[in-house]
């Protein structure tokens, strides 16, 4: 089992929270799914992803940029993930948040495709009751708690097994 360390020191405070709940979502579904995998927000040996913020992300689009380096056998080695600095659909919730950095996060991890739900290249934006009750739709699916599809499971089995 690797763990993967998920820097989010001088992460803005409307990320962090998120970007939390994104760890511990996809800890479960790798469980779940027995991806030898494990994301960590404390420590610091190993791989690292580092969390920033990136002021040239268009805050009204609901997706962050992903940078990695991998070993020859496609583990990863460090990445980088930029969050837009605010996400401007009307009041975004934490779910909303949490999606975005989830994605970015398996990214991160080796998943290139963009093929179906967590990993979908298109969300929809269904505004709940509240702002916390806001989801994204990736096909049927609405998100969060995080899923990931049998393709992505198969593609990170490949990488971290």
């Amino acid at each position: 089992m690797t763990t993967v360390y998920v820097k989010l020191t001088g992460l803005g405070s409307n990320w962090t929270k998120p970007c939390q709940h994104a760890v511990t979502d996809l800890n479960s579904q790798f469980k779940r799914n027995g991806i030898k995998v494990v994301l960590a927000t404390s420590g610091s040996q190993g791989p690292t992803i580092t969390v920033k913020t990136d002021h040239s992300i268009q805050g009204d689009a609901v997706h962050g940029r992903t940078t990695a380096e991998s070993n020859d056998s496609g583990k990863m080695l460090r990445a980088e993930v930029r969050l837009p600095v605010k996400v401007t659909i009307n009041t975004p919730g934490p779910g909303i948040l949490e999606v975005i950095a989830g994605h970015e996060f398996v990214h991160a991890l080796g998943h290139s495709v963009h093929n179906s739900q967590l990993m979908a290249q298109t969300m929809y934006k269904e505004m709940g009751d509240n702002a916390a009750g806001d989801k994204l739709k990736a096909g049927s699916v609405r998100m969060p708690p995080l899923t990931l599809s049998p393709d992505s499971i198969s593609e990170l089995k490949s990488i971290w097994n």
